[in-house]
């Protein structure tokens, strides 16, 4: 059995260096793909020499185990997602940023594992207090049934403006490491315990998290803009975790002598666990064809830190974000258009969208009022026209006044979207076909993108990503 897991420590590592040398520039969604295929498919060949050599009891704990940490681990992509706004990681140092984020939180679940395991060895009764987490999580998962875990996202905000303050200089990026470590541990509290109502054999519950975690990176690359899409993530997390969580409360009432309480087998808690994904998968993909699916990914785009609000924060970061990408001063000509741009767009979008006078926009807010109904129309156009030039302005890097393909990749990879998504949206903004953005055309972009309706409008990719 030994050579099982060195034949697979060993792959991993091969898969890992290869990964790291030959993707050293943005990913892009076939690469993304890619990689997550052979992580994937490692996994499985892990399991198939488990189920070999230790058994294949063994094996269905391996998978279940996997399968949900996978799972599990798609919040931790949210968090991620809000942790590099905050910090305004460019997209091509996002994933170097994670490797080592995630190699950290590696090795602190690892420690975190064992001792648990150890725990449970000498103090049974702690299945219970385990379950009852995995149940009450479940209960929050799903009465926040949203794709967006807004209720975490806030939790975090406010400890990431705090820590953004204080960062500087080289201190920046190891404080934003230190966060990404400690963010995922902060998540595996639910997930560690999930994985422990599977099996109690720490290496194993160990080989579930590796596996998971290396995984995590590409599947966050692939990811970033899908996770609004799907709609029932939540409630399928939650389902998962109700089900570990009544597995391990059945376990514990069956080693405690309980006549009624029958273990779940292994194999058939695979089954379950892969078909719950299966179809909140599914019920997503279903549930984002709805016009108002696709006005909630609009809102997605401007909602720069994920918290579930635009606000002045999201047009004050997204500024500085774009004269970061592009080498901008604050007090240059492109940066000061570029700030009083997105300031006027949000002041006029806020007087229309605002329904409750609080000076925010919430999701809610936005999707109803986008159309082309604008109070002030007028105003509403002068704030679109200045938004594209000064876009232009900033991201125009050879001065000829139009972006071609290469530089609005760049541009709307400051709002998330991956060099394929950026390509795609490109050719359908590109109305005259001539391979060059102009301020016509991105105006009509931006403009379909606040005041029409239409699920197939132009505007829907006026960045890049929807």
């Amino acid at each position: 059995m030994t050579w099982v897991w060195a034949a697979g420590a060993a792959a991993l590592a091969v898969a890992i260096v290869a990964e790291v040398t030959l993707d050293r520039g943005p990913v892009s969604t076939r690469r993304a793909v890619a990689w997550v295929e052979v992580y994937v498919s490692l996994a499985v060949a892990f399991g198939l020499g488990l189920g070999a050599t230790a058994g294949w009891v063994t094996a269905g704990q391996f998978y279940t185990g996997y399968l949900t940490e996978y799972s599990l681990s798609l919040d931790n992509l949210f968090v991620f997602s809000v942790i590099m706004a905050w910090f305004a990681v460019p997209a091509a140092r996002q994933p170097r940023v994670l490797l080592v984020g995630i190699g950290l939180a590696l090795v602190l679940r690892s420690a975190l594992i064992l001792a648990g395991a150890a725990a449970l060895g000498h103090f049974g009764w702690l299945f219970y207090p385990f379950g009852a987490v995995l149940v009450w999580t479940a209960i929050g998962l799903m009465r926040n049934r949203g794709g967006q875990p807004d209720g975490q996202v806030e939790r975090h905000t406010g400890v990431l403006a705090w820590l953004r303050r204080r960062s500087a200089g080289g201190s920046a990026m190891l404080l934003l490491i230190v966060t990404i470590g400690v963010a995922d541990l902060l998540f595996a509290v639910d997930s560690i315990p999930a994985v422990f109502g599977i099996t109690t054999d720490g290496l194993v519950v160990v080989a579930c998290n590796v596996f998971a975690l290396m995984g995590l990176r590409q599947l966050y690359a692939l990811m970033a803009g899908l996770l609004g899409r799907i709609t029932y993530l939540n409630t399928g997390l939650g389902v998962i975790c109700a089900f570990i969580g009544v597995k391990l409360l059945l376990r514990a009432l069956h080693g405690s002598g309980v006549s009624w309480a029958a273990e779940i087998p292994a194999w058939p808690s695979v089954l379950v666990v892969a078909a719950v994904l299966l179809a909140t998968v599914a019920a997503g993909w279903i549930a984002g064809r709805h016009p108002r699916a696709v006005l909630e990914r609009r809102f997605a785009v401007i909602d720069t830190d994920g918290n579930g609000v635009w606000q002045r924060d999201d047009y004050q970061l997204l500024t500085r974000r774009l004269l970061e990408a592009f080498g901008h001063a604050a007090d240059s000509a492109p940066g000061r258009a570029v700030a009083a741009a997105q300031r006027d767009l949000y002041d006029t979008m806020l007087s229309h969208m605002d329904a409750n006078g609080d000076q925010e926009i919430s999701r809610d807010e936005f999707v109803a009022a986008v159309g082309p109904d604008i109070a002030d129309r007028p105003g509403f156009d002068v704030a679109v026209g200045a938004a594209a030039r000064s876009l232009i302005q900033v991201a125009d890097a050879d001065g000829n006044g139009v972006l071609d393909t290469g530089e609005y990749a760049r541009l709307a990879a400051v709002y998330g979207a991956q060099a394929d998504e950026a390509e795609r949206a490109f050719g359908r903004l590109d109305q005259d076909r001539n391979g060059m953005l102009d301020v016509a055309e991105l105006t009509l972009a931006i403009s379909q993108f606040f005041a029409s309706r239409d699920p197939a409008a132009r505007g829907n990719l006026a960045f890049g990503r929807i």
